[in-house]
Formats: C-alpha cells, structure tokens, sequence
C-alpha cells in the first residue's frame, strides 16, 4: 500500500494536493462546474468566464484547479477557484452557467452538492486531482 493510498480513499486519485473547495478559505473560494460534453474544458472555462462582458467581478481572478469530480450518476464537474471579489465571481460563474445550461456545485462537508438538488457523498464519486 503506497503513502498516498494511505491517506485517501480509493476513489480519489490526488498526485500532490488536496481536493480543492475541501477546506474552507475565507480568502479563495471553489466552484465545480459541468461538462456539457460539447467543448473541450478549455473552451468551457474560457466560455464560463467570459460570457458577461465586462466581467462582473471588481477584482481578483479566477483559474483552473486541474481537477474533476464525476457523480456516481455520471455528471462530471471541473473546479475552479478564484479569489478576491469572492461573491462577483461566484455570480458570474453562476450565471454564466445557468446561460450555457449547464450545472455548479460545491463541496459541502463530506458531500458535493449540485446547483440542481443532487448531492452526492464524495466517498461515492470519482475523483481526480492533478
């Protein structure tokens, strides 16, 4: 048994960090959010915060946590995380994704709890954390 199986479930595959929305920041917060399956997560990410011209948010920024979480009935989510003006952020990722039909979630607890009513046990999902 490696270290790191040691330290985290089987269904989580974390190479150098811990999932990311996990802890709370009062200074960072992360958002999940979901793949339509129509762009690549790249064009995604670049469509989610660049929908609202200008951009909502007074200041900060936001980037990509290189990580995934896919439920175990099979939606698959990308964090991000961003920083500063916490609350613009989260309106425009919000927003923008309600616009584009897609789903947010956040990590509550031991759960992950999706924009729609879902939630799921994160022992249940696959994760993976680069």
């Amino acid at each position: 048994m490696s270290e790191n199986s040691k330290e985290h479930p089987e269904n989580i595959n974390i190479k150098a960090r811990p999932l990311p929305g996990l802890k709370q920041n009062p200074k960072i917060e992360t958002l999940y959010f979901s793949n339509a399956g129509k762009q690549k997560f790249r064009k995604q990410f670049s469509t989610l915060v660049e929908k609202f011209t200008p951009p909502y948010p007074t200041g900060g920024g936001i980037t990509s946590e290189a990580c995934r979480i896919r439920l175990p009935d099979g939606l698959l989510l990308h964090g991000v995380s961003y920083h500063t003006d916490i609350e613009g952020w989260r309106w425009q990722i919000e927003q923008s994704a309600q616009k584009l039909g897609l789903v947010v979630a956040k990590i509550q607890g031991d759960r992950i709890v999706v924009s729609d009513g879902r939630s799921a046990a994160l022992a249940e999902c696959h994760i993976e954390v680069d």
